[in-house]
């Protein structure tokens, strides 16, 4: 966990410091071998040298402001007509800053986040 802004985020620097890469990466490979690549590091950092991948769907599980905010600014222009992407953290009240930064993020796009009885949110990527 990044540093995080307690005027928005509830989680603290190292919280989820009970994972690892390792561990990630063998869940991953346990489900389907060489089906994802995980890139180890804090966003956006992790994205560099992505610029000129396209993306269908994105699964944005960052649980603060700062790193949900980082996602859509790359993620969204990014996916392809009908991509879509999921806010695991959208309506959960341990996450009010993931929420924040979608909502002000998609306030000037034709999308809207759908909200999910689950607390997840989810974008459909307009044609």
């Amino acid at each position: 966990m990044p540093e995080t802004d307690p005027g928005q985020d509830l989680h603290n620097v190292g919280d989820f410091a009970d994972s690892s890469a390792t561990l990630v990466q063998g869940r991953l490979d346990a489900i389907n071998p060489g089906l994802a690549a995980l890139h180890k590091g804090l966003i956006p950092e992790t994205f560099d040298g992505m610029e000129a991948h396209r993306i269908a769907f994105a699964h944005i599980d960052v649980d603060i402001y700062r790193s949900v905010a980082d996602c859509c600014a790359f993620i969204h222009p990014r996916m392809v007509p009908g991509g879509f992407m999921v806010f695991d953290d959208y309506g959960f009240p341990t996450c009010p800053g993931a929420r924040k930064a979608v909502d002000e993020f998609f306030a000037d796009k034709p999308e809207n986040p759908l909200v999910l009885p689950t607390g997840q949110a989810v974008v459909f990527k307009n044609p």
